[in-house]
């Protein structure tokens, strides 16, 4: 009789091994399929076009399934969601814009929004562009739409509201936008390009010109100001210090700046000579209306311009005329101007 109960024991046991032994196979084939299901691309075209996906700060697993879903790039916001708990990913998906197909699997998407390989575009924003052509030129590569882009950088609290990171006296952005190499995200707002160049002028700002505000007459806005007439000045990098003299010299003395690229910053066409007419524009950014400073910068400096101002060269010169080469020649006084025009053909 023991035999017996043994037997039947060791058959239970075995039969229960087996058992658990059979559920394992099915789990594994389960999670087998599930996978396989779950990680099917929405199309197996190879030319699908990609998307530009923007996942937000803050959007939950849940969100984000919805959103790939909605924008075509996955076929079932669940089986998504699933498979992102799955692969314990559920708090390491990064916010960002995001060039997505429907032709990737699953877990491709996955693994690009966990390890936020983001789209992104190289932007270089010259030396001395106004906000009119940094907005030609984001619109020309697809980055913003032109019009928007002016309208919010002429008026910095569309942009920032109540919390604007620098003390501006005008409503214009002009000269706040700072030229560097940029790699924005595609899929950016208006205000997230303008905000990341903004945020560019205050860091280098704060680290390179703020200390030596101490020590100028000046306020950052008058130095930006200035510093951006003297980019639109140049073509040589040497002269930025004599020229920043030459202005800082007639500003002393309270004679009118006399400053071409002022002028035709208000003109309605482009054209690269002041002509006589252009003179008699008024509008408080005509310095040879109006004497001292204009009410703002007329392009973006970089940082050379900004520290030019700072630290201008020790000159006594009042004029200059452009030789026709790049450089310009300088002179202290009125009679030596008008000879140096006469020599270059002025």
């Amino acid at each position: 009789m023991p035999d017996a109960v043994q037997t039947t024991s060791k058959r239970t046991e075995g039969g229960m091994v087996r058992f658990l032994f059979l559920l394992i196979i099915l789990g594994c084939v389960a999670l087998a399929t599930f996978f396989v299901v779950s990680n099917q691309p929405l199309t197996s075209e190879e030319h699908a076009l990609s998307k530009v996906v923007r996942i937000e700060q803050g959007m939950g697993t849940r969100q984000i399934a919805r959103l790939l879903e909605k924008e075509g790039i996955i076929g079932s916001a669940t089986l998504f969601e699933l498979l992102v708990k799955v692969e314990r990913a559920e708090h390491h998906l990064q916010a960002g814009a995001y060039l997505l197909s429907p032709a990737m699997r699953p877990l491709e998407i996955i693994d690009q929004i966990r390890s936020g390989r983001v789209q992104t575009v190289r932007v270089v924003i010259p030396e001395g562009f106004e906000i009119k052509q940094i907005a030609a030129y984001l619109a020309e590569k697809g980055l913003a739409d032109k019009e928007r882009f002016m309208e919010l950088a002429f008026n910095a609290e569309l942009v920032f509201g109540d919390d604007l990171p620098l003390d501006l006296p005008i409503a214009s952005l002009e000269g706040y936008l700072f030229p560097d190499t940029y790699y924005f995200t595609e899929g950016q707002t208006e205000e997230e390009l303008i905000g990341q160049m903004v945020s560019r002028f205050v860091q280098v700002v704060e680290e390179a010109v703020v200390p030596l505000l101490e020590e100028s007459q000046f306020t950052l806005h008058e130095v930006v100001t200035l510093a951006s007439i003297v980019e639109r000045e140049i073509m040589v990098d040497e002269e930025r210090p004599i020229v920043a003299s030459v202005y800082l010299n007639r500003l002393a003395v309270d004679m009118p700046l006399q400053a071409d690229p002022t002028v035709r910053y208000v003109t309605e066409e482009e054209r690269p000579v002041v002509l006589y007419r252009d003179l008699e524009i008024d509008s408080p950014y005509n310095t040879y209306r109006y004497r001292g400073l204009p009410p703002g910068p007329i392009a973006s400096p970089g940082l050379a311009s900004m520290l030019a101002v700072l630290n201008p060269a020790e000159t006594n010169y009042y004029f200059f005329v452009s030789r026709r080469d790049g450089t310009h020649e300088f002179t202290e006084t009125y009679s030596e101007h008008l000879r140096a025009r006469r020599m270059y053909g002025y």
